[in-house]
C-alpha cells in the first residue's frame, strides 16, 4: 500500500513523467548530410536527452533512500531476532537446568521410598502369618499382592492359604501372566 501512494505522489509531482526531447529545427540533421553525428536532441528545459532531467536525476536517489530505508529496519529486525534467540537459549539453559534438578529430587525419592518399602517388607516378612494375613487383607488390593509377591517363597506359601480366596487366584494370575 505504502509502494502505491509513493508512486501516485510521484506520478502527480512528474518525478515519473520524463520529459519528451524537442526536437530544434536548427539543429535538425539535413537529409543530405552523411557521417555526421546528428546533434542530441534538446528537451524541454534545455538539457540533452542523454543527460537526467531534475525530476529523473531525483527518482534513483529515491530509491537509494528506500533501500537505505530498508537495509535499516532489516538490520534493526535482525537485531530483534538475535536477541529473542539469545533470550530463548538461556531459557531453554534454565529448563534444562530445571528438568536436571527434578530428576535428581525424583531418584533421591524413589531411594528413599525403595528403602522404606524394603524396611516395611521385612516388618512383614517378620509378622507371624495370622497378623501378617489380617493386615493385608485390609490393604488396597494393589499393595497386598505386590507386598505378596515381593515376599519369599517359604512366607507366600504359608500366607496364601489365610488371605481372601479371591486375593490368592488374582495373585496366582498375575504370576502366571508375567511368566
Amino acid at each position: 500500500m505504502r509502494k502505491t501512494i509513493l508512486i501516485a505522489v510521484a506520478a502527480v509531482s512528474g518525478l515519473l513523467l520524463p520529459a519528451l526531447p524537442v526536437f530544434s529545427p536548427a539543429r535538425a540533421q539535413s537529409p543530405g548530410t552523411v557521417g555526421t553525428k546528428p546533434a542530441a536532441p534538446a528537451t524541454g528545459n534545455g538539457q540533452a536527452a542523454g543527460k537526467s532531467a531534475p525530476g529523473e536525476a531525483a527518482l534513483p536517489e529515491m530509491k537509494r533512500q528506500q533501500l537505505a530505508a530498508r537495509e535499516a529496519a532489516l538490520a534493526i529486525k535482525e537485531q530483534e531476532l538475535k536477541n529473542l534467540a539469545a533470550t530463548l537459549d538461556a531459557r531453554v539453559k534454565e529448563l534444562e537446568a530445571a528438568k536436571a534438578g527434578i530428576d535428581r529430587s525424583l531418584d533421591a525419592r524413589k531411594k528413599v521410598q525403595s528403602a522404606n518399602y524394603q524396611k516395611l517388607l521385612k516388618v512383614y516378612k517378620g509378622l507371624k502369618p495370622d497378623e501378617a494375613v489380617k493386615l493385608l487383607d485390609r490393604m488396597d488390593e494393589g499393595e497386598a499382592l505386590e507386598l505378596l509377591s515381593e515376599m519369599d517363597q517359604k512366607r507366600a506359601a504359608k500366607l496364601l492359604p489365610l488371605i481372601k480366596q479371591e486375593r490368592a487366584l488374582k495373585w496366582t494370575r498375575q504370576n502366571l501372566a508375567a511368566k
